[in-house]
């Protein structure tokens, strides 16, 4: 530990250094400040929420709305540009609008209901950093008394960009942070017991992943700095705290690829809580979530939701009742269940190098599972689209096979099938697709011990068995069975259904008469439902975005060598419980035929699939990965190709929740 500190203290200043150094130039790459419309900041006053027209967003303002770009480089002159129109109903005279920059006016037009933009230009101000922007209609209107709104302009675009080739610099508040941010993860890859070099590498390349987001649209001018140092000091804090507790545990010091997965799980968290809480990305269904969970803290526990065929279905709560004591520490409940989804996640995704280093002691494979595992690209549609319960009950659905997978579950271990009975429980209760995925994943799983695993695993098989099945009575009990109402109605629905599909709709005599009586009539022309080659090739076309094609060519290989040496341990029967599972629930829901319009409820539900069990492609994709890499040069130079090929498309999704 007396060793550490002064590389701790080392590379803490190397991070202070590059942290604002990699904020310079990515601030200089692309100085220009673009406010997405459907996501102001909160450097915005006197607009209101949000509206879509087709496939485009505007805002109302009120009589005055203003952007404060708080910090802003005027060493060179800015131009800024308003696009708003007056969207006026006639006779109504349209107004006059003034465009102010510090306060005085720069320009004065008269709105029509055509959109147009408006440019004015900052001088330079050389000692007096900042720019406040207004947008002042002459004249506003109530649309009526169901809206009361006052309205003055329809804004759909707000620009400010340097002019001249000087290098325009963040504002000091974002620069400081990201030195602090840097410097605090520095110090405390220092104290993990890398090596001197590793630890410089990492800093660098977190100063060079935090300046991305700290850079983009509004982040720089408002409360984004402070919330990044926040995210900086509580998971370098945790980091450490992992690393000295399992060092603790173990009473030895942990291997390098086991400080690599708390690591790069400590990043993956930091980085995802940084584009989760950007203010430019958008809440999609976080409030939604904050609201089911603000009910169960009031007592309320039971709600339905409706699918896109507008049918009503049980909503779960696992993930607010796991949150619920955390609701203690803050007031901010978006925040608060986007934090505990995405350390869930983390903290499951590492449990995968503790299933394959316990079941195969292949190290390398274990390390490269879980860097591959927080790469997958589904996951960052689902948390990024804020279907949060559907990720906590994935998270917790992988923690419960992990635990199947790692603990001998024998007689004498009563403690582990109470936590087996707990942990599936939760998941049953935390998303209506985990609880169908899951149970059929540990019937699964129960019976390929049965069946392949030898006698050492038929006590393990049954202690599954019953635990799934004692889990499923417990879920229903506590909640799916207060739904009696909604399930007549599902029934209901599916009798209509199938009479509808068997029942002839008319004789061809009476049909021939209805058409003589009625020539205008038109036949109903196309398809009510896809091809059956069309929903496959849509399936496996889904299934290449939704888990990525280097992650699915690596797990090509991986297959072929698990093919090749054989075995039936505990990791290979549960990616073949994973496989089947997804195969089967994939391949029926290809050849049931849904109405066009309730198609989408068949590909939401392939990817609810696919998200639950994509633990086995990582797990194949890691033995192909390191047996490439193991392999020789050729193997080695195209497994490495595809493992840069995975980690670049995780940037991508993950830059595009912000970007």
């Amino acid at each position: 530990m007396i060793h550490a500190i002064p590389r701790a203290v080392a590379v803490a200043l190397f991070g202070a250094l590059v942290g604002p150094a990699c904020l310079v130039l990515r601030y200089a790459m692309s100085p220009e400040t673009t406010f997405g419309i459907d996501r102001l900041p909160p450097i915005t006053t006197g607009f209101y929420a949000a509206e879509r027209s087709g496939d485009s967003w505007f805002v109302w303002t009120s009589r005055r709305a203003d952007l404060t770009l708080a910090g802003l480089d005027r060493r060179s002159e800015w131009s800024c540009s308003v696009r708003f129109r007056g969207a006026r109903p006639e006779p109504m005279p349209q107004p006059d609008v003034s465009v102010a920059l510090d306060g005085v006016t720069a320009a004065v037009r008269r709105a029509t209901n055509d959109f147009q933009e408006v440019a004015v230009t900052a001088p330079a101000r050389p000692l007096k950093p900042g720019l406040l922007l207004t947008v002042t209609s002459s004249t506003t209107f109530v649309p009526g008394a169901s809206d009361p709104r006052v309205l003055g302009v329809q804004v759909d675009r707000l620009a400010c960009r340097p002019i001249g080739t000087s290098v325009v610099l963040p504002p000091r508040r974002a620069l400081g942070s990201a030195a602090l941010s840097a410097a605090l993860f520095g110090a405390a890859l220092g104290l993990t017991g890398i090596t001197a070099g590793s630890a410089v590498a990492a800093a660098g390349l977190v100063a060079a992943g935090q300046a991305v987001p700290l850079s983009t649209g509004g982040a720089p001018y408002a409360a984004y700095p402070g919330t990044l140092v926040w995210l900086a000091v509580w998971t370098a804090f945790l980091m450490i705290a992992a690393l000295k507790l399992i060092e603790a545990r173990t009473g030895q010091a942990l291997r390098n690829t086991a400080r690599f997965v708390v690591l790069f799980s400590a990043g993956v968290l930091y980085f995802k809580l940084l584009a989760l809480l950007h203010p430019s990305k958008a809440l999609v269904d976080a409030l939604f979530h904050a609201h089911r969970f603000e009910s169960v803290l009031a007592g309320r526990y039971y709600f339905t939701q409706l699918s896109t065929s507008a049918t009503p279905f049980p909503y779960a709560i696992g993930l607010y009742l796991f949150a619920a004591p955390w609701s203690l520490l803050t007031r901010d409940h978006v925040t608060l269940l986007r934090v505990v989804v995405c350390a869930s996640e983390v903290v499951a995704g590492a449990l995968l190098y503790l299933m394959i280093v316990r079941t195969r002691g292949d190290r390398l494979m274990g390390a490269v599972a879980v860097a591959l595992f927080n790469l997958v690209p589904l996951s960052y549609v689902i948390a990024g689209n804020a279907n949060l319960t559907n990720a906590f009950g994935q998270s917790v659905a992988l923690v419960t096979v992990a635990a199947v997978t790692v603990w001998p579950l024998q007689l004498r271990h009563i403690g582990q099938l109470v936590g087996l009975i707990l942990m599936a429980t939760l998941a049953f209760m935390s998303h209506v697709s985990t609880f169908a995925v899951l149970l059929a994943t540990l019937f699964a799983l129960a019976a390929f011990y049965r069946w392949m695993g030898g006698p050492t695993l038929r006590v393990p098989a049954r202690y599954v068995c019953l635990a799934a099945t004692i889990a499923v009575v417990l879920s229903v009990v506590l909640y799916w069975g207060h739904f009696g109402e909604v399930y007549k109605m599902q029934l209901a629905r599916l009798r209509a259904g199938a009479v509808a599909r068997v029942a002839p709709v008319q004789a061809p005599a009476t049909a021939a008469l209805t058409r003589a009586a009625t020539p205008d009539a038109k036949p109903a022309l196309g398809r009510t439902t896809i091809p059956l080659g069309g929903r496959a090739i849509d399936a496996l076309a889904q299934t290449l975005v939704n888990i990525g094609w280097p992650i699915l060519i690596l797990a090509l290989v991986g297959a072929w060598r698990l093919w090749v040496a054989g075995g039936r341990d505990r990791l290979v029967l549960a990616v073949a419980a994973w496989g089947v599972v997804c195969l089967g629930f994939v391949v029926m829901s290809v050849l049931s035929p849904a109405d066009v319009r309730y198609q989408q409820d068949a590909w939401e539900f392939i990817g609810r699939v696919e998200h639950m069990t994509c633990p086995a492609a990582v797990i194949l994709a890691a033995l192909g990965a390191s047996w490439g890499w193991r392999a020789g040069p050729a193997p080695r130079l195209a497994s490495g190709a595809l493992l840069l090929a995975a980690f670049i498309t995780g940037v991508r999704m993950w830059a595009g929740w912000f970007s």
